[in-house]
């Protein structure tokens, strides 16, 4: 038995127990779990784009320190002029490459993500109407209409939240964890200990 939110009426064709508010463990979310099988290519591939996107930006800071360095070692007078000049230029084009390729696959993350949880909202609206569409008459003399179309509208909206922006932030957090972890390791793996 499912409740939408804040429904009151037993959705029993979803075949979930508790109300999705009011679970700390989250447990109804798992019905959502065959749709993620459904769309895994997408599911995966907005993985895989996350990773990437993350990747790229962490590019940037590094060349910003290294011009930071390289302008430091100038005024001190260990660089001269015009090699400062062909490495700075090399950073810039490097920073603004690498700002335009985190900028486009952070775009198709999103597009990715958020478009595989329209159409897991999609299929969750279309199995609540075919479940309305078995369920007697006496339950919509009962029922209000309004709570009805709020269930099958708000209701979802809120599950299609946790399967797309939500579940898109906790793979991007997790993501540049593992992502910083490895380049603090690989940059000085006793002061990473440490940290």
């Amino acid at each position: 038995m499912l409740y939408l939110c804040h429904s009151k009426y037993v959705l029993p064709a979803l075949n979930l127990k508790t109300p999705i508010l009011d679970i700390p463990n989250m447990k109804a979310l798992a019905y959502v779990n065959k749709f993620f099988v459904k769309y895994k290519y997408r599911l995966l591939l907005g993985i895989v784009i996350t990773i990437i996107s993350r990747i790229f930006s962490l590019v940037t800071p590094k060349y910003v320190g290294n011009s930071i360095s390289v302008i430091q070692e100038y005024l001190l007078n260990e660089y001269p002029a015009d090699q400062i000049k062909v490495v700075l230029i090399k950073n810039i084009l490097i920073i603004i490459g690498a700002s335009l390729l985190t900028a486009f696959f952070v775009f198709l993350m999103r597009q990715t993500i958020i478009n595989m949880s329209r159409f897991i909202e999609f299929d969750l609206k279309n199995e609540i109407y075919k479940h309305y569409q078995r369920l007697s008459l006496n339950f919509y003399k009962k029922s209000r209409t309004g709570d009805l179309m709020n269930r099958i509208s708000e209701d979802v909206s809120q599950v299609r939240t946790y399967v797309g922006p939500a579940l898109m932030y906790s793979i991007n957090t997790l993501t540049l964890f593992v992502v910083v972890l490895s380049l603090m390791f690989y940059t000085d793996p006793k002061l990473t200990v440490y940290a």
